[in-house]
């Protein structure tokens, strides 16, 4: 059995982890960190959960000594802890946005503030497995893609890869408001989301340097892309309707069958007819479709903002880092129909 470690144990993508973790047959967790729950036992933080009352939240990083550590914190948490995990010989997949971004002056731009960790940002790999698995498993440092990239990745790679595409791409994105986290806003607060829907992220979506990134990396020059992400009164969940431009020659009525020879191997992406928020929710499942509106290419793509758009997906990442087979501990079926 490998340790691990959750660092952030007390928001919604920690939950996750701690959920995911105690059904995991290779993972003992031995210790969570939480400034905001510290001093408090994992049975008090999760009663839903099977964790001894002697596993209690950490107020830091510093005594962290596991195999590997899931940091679930906001951008610009885990550059200050990451340094010192590697030291200690400690695997790291980070589900913040610390290290996804290659260019450290288009992290900068994007939230704000310098990165203090460049040595290990050049060192760390971009965490989609269906695209980086052999990459993955020799890493000692992953970023787990954001659930929004995820979404759109998983549909828009593998044609951007064979030149496909040309902009603009549309990316029309919901998302439930598990999405935004835990701290309360004037719009993610139900009784603002509940009756609503909320477009949110312009003119620029955080997300869109990532995505433009990671299409670059698998094809060259990506494609202009017009992302607008949207609350949605649900809990869990992203659909992405996205709406490409094909490029001149593409071989649009061939789309779904290149998505399909993209993943042969994967027990997580599936191709198929129109896909539902719940085939995916509570899973490390991606449901992908190819279809046609107006005589236009539409594509769909649901995930679980909290599954493979965050926790299951590191699970995921790790399963690769220790050797394992990438669906250990998440073979999950969905909550609905």
């Amino acid at each position: 059995m490998a340790k691990a470690a959750v660092l952030g144990a007390g928001g919604y993508l920690g939950g996750e982890l701690l959920r995911l973790l105690s059904q995991h047959p290779g993972f003992t967790l031995t210790q969570v960190v939480s400034t905001s729950q510290a001093g408090r036992s994992l049975p008090e933080m999760y009663p839903n959960l099977p964790y001894p009352s002697e596993l209690v939240a950490l107020a830091s990083a510093d005594s962290v000594d596991a195999d590997v550590a899931f940091l679930a914190q906001p951008a610009g948490e885990a550059m200050k802890v990451v340094p010192g995990l590697l030291d200690r010989g400690i695997k790291v997949v980070d589900l913040g946005p610390d290290y996804r971004l290659p260019d450290p002056a288009v992290y900068a731009t994007t939230y704000g503030s310098p990165h203090t960790d460049v040595e290990h940002l050049a060192e760390a790999v971009y965490g989609l497995p269906e695209l980086n698995a052999e990459r993955i498993r020799l890493s000692r440092l992953v970023a787990n893609p954001g659930c929004f990239p995820t979404a759109s990745l998983l549909a828009l790679a593998p044609l951007h890869r064979a030149g496909e595409l040309r902009g603009p791409v549309v990316i029309d994105a919901k998302s439930g408001t598990s999405g935004a986290g835990q701290g309360f806003s004037a719009t993610t607060h139900h009784p603002e989301a509940a009756l609503t829907v909320h477009p949110y992220g312009t003119p620029t979506h955080r997300h869109v340097p990532e995505m433009r990134s990671a299409l670059e990396a698998v094809g060259g020059p990506a494609p202009s892309l017009v992302f607008v992400p949207h609350l949605v009164p649900v809990v869990r969940g992203i659909l992405c309707s996205i709406y490409p431009t094909p490029s001149e020659g593409a071989k649009v009525d061939g789309w779904a069958d290149r998505l399909r020879a993209a993943y042969p191997s994967s027990p997580f992406v599936h191709v198929g007819g129109t896909p539902r928020l719940p085939w995916a929710t509570g899973t490390n499942h991606c449901y992908l479709s190819v279809q046609s509106a107006g005589g236009a290419p539409v594509l769909f793509s649901v995930i679980d903002n909290l599954g493979k758009g965050g926790a299951a997906q590191a699970l995921q990442n790790a399963n690769l880092m220790f050797g394992w087979p990438a669906e250990t501990g998440l073979a999950l079926a969905g909550f609905g129909v």
